[in-house]
């Protein structure tokens, strides 16, 4: 159990907590606010445990498992969270974004596994990286405006919610270019062959 470890283990312990003040009924968005900075530490966190990892040679096959889960787990729960309290002016694109960032979430981790089986390594690709980064940000964003909105009432605040779902929007985008960026890497380790017929036997 390495640092890079416990780093990620310590972005996961994070989640439960970023939720718990985000949900309690904590007056003038103080809780919002706790878990924003919550949320802002534990992505850190993410940058860090990397950095460490690569610099000191501290990569384990646990440590990529880990990291990739505990990263998954708060930034996918940030989105859902601002998402589900109607932080985003247009309901539709919020599902949309939802249901393509978790579907491509899902689908990737299945071909890394499938293509990991086959002795193919697939490496993240820099279109992945920034997405993560754009939906990140997008979430703080959209999280400010949540707890904003409790103490402030200026109808210029919605510049903020239109600024974090733009945000949001161009992660997706980038999401469906990533998708497909994997997929084509992926494909020779996809490429199943089908097993060669049996000759016929000659009596």
């Amino acid at each position: 159990m390495n640092l890079p470890n416990k780093l990620s283990i310590f972005r996961m312990v994070c989640t439960p907590f970023m939720i718990l003040f985000f949900m309690l009924p904590i007056p003038n968005g103080i809780g919002i606010f706790i878990a924003l900075g919550i949320f802002i530490i534990g992505s850190l966190t993410d940058l860090l445990d990397g950095y460490i990892a690569r610099k000191y040679n501290l990569i384990t096959d646990f440590g990529k498992f880990i990291d990739q889960v505990a990263d998954k787990f708060i930034a996918t729960t940030a989105m859902i969270l601002v998402l589900f309290y109607g932080a985003v002016v247009h309901a539709y694109v919020a599902v949309l974004a939802l249901i393509i960032v978790v579907a491509r979430d899902v689908l990737i981790a299945g071909v890394r596994q499938i293509a990991a089986s086959k002795g193919t390594v697939i490496a993240a690709d820099k279109f992945g990286k920034v997405k993560s980064l754009f939906i990140d940000v997008s979430s703080c964003v959209l999280m400010l405006y949540l707890g904003l909105a409790q103490v402030i009432s200026n109808a210029n605040l919605i510049i903020v919610s239109y600024v974090g779902e733009g945000l949001l929007i161009i992660g997706t985008i980038l999401a469906l270019i990533s998708c497909v960026n994997y997929m084509v890497k992926a494909k020779p380790a996809l490429a199943f062959e089908n097993a060669p017929a049996k000759e016929k036997e000659h009596e």
